[in-house]
């Protein structure tokens, strides 16, 4: 199946941000004491890895090269995040903060990709879908957890 560069490349945007994601939901599991949190992050880390590598499979379905990696600027930010998180004590709540803000910009993504005009392939969407309501429930669980610290 063939489709337009334009949606390759945005498809490997999201590719991009889930290998970042995942190295982040890493990050996190290290920043934290709780291990209620550090499971969250671990599942949460796997979830991410699950549709890292279904999004892939669709790029080449699609015709396209996918992605390999995070981008740049996202190496630079987690090592900022590290970094401000090894001086406070007790930051979970600021971890779940810094979560929760990225995984809302892939919810955007998300729907921006399924208001596409012309349509997608029916697999694509239902992918889509199910990822983006993954990413909602994993949201709406840090923001459960945050309320606890």
């Amino acid at each position: 199946m063939k489709t337009s560069n334009r949606l390759v490349a945005e498809l490997n945007e999201i590719i991009e941000r889930n290998y970042d994601v995942i190295q982040g939901y890493r990050d996190a599991s290290r920043n934290v004491d709780n291990e209620l949190l550090k499971r969250f992050f671990h599942t949460r880390g796997q979830e991410k890895l699950e549709m890292y590598k279904e999004m892939k499979a669709i790029v080449r379905e699609l015709g396209g090269k996918p992605a390999d990696e995070g981008s740049v600027f996202s190496i630079f930010k987690r090592s900022w995040n590290n970094f401000t998180a090894s001086l406070s004590h007790g930051n979970e709540k600021e971890v779940c903060e810094n979560c929760i803000a990225v995984e809302a910009k892939a919810v955007v993504e998300y729907k921006d990709l399924l208001k596409k005009e012309g349509g997608l392939p029916e697999s694509l969407k239902n992918l889509l879908e199910d990822q983006k309501e993954k990413t909602l429930r994993a949201i709406h669980e840090l923001e459960a957890m945050k309320e606890k610290f």
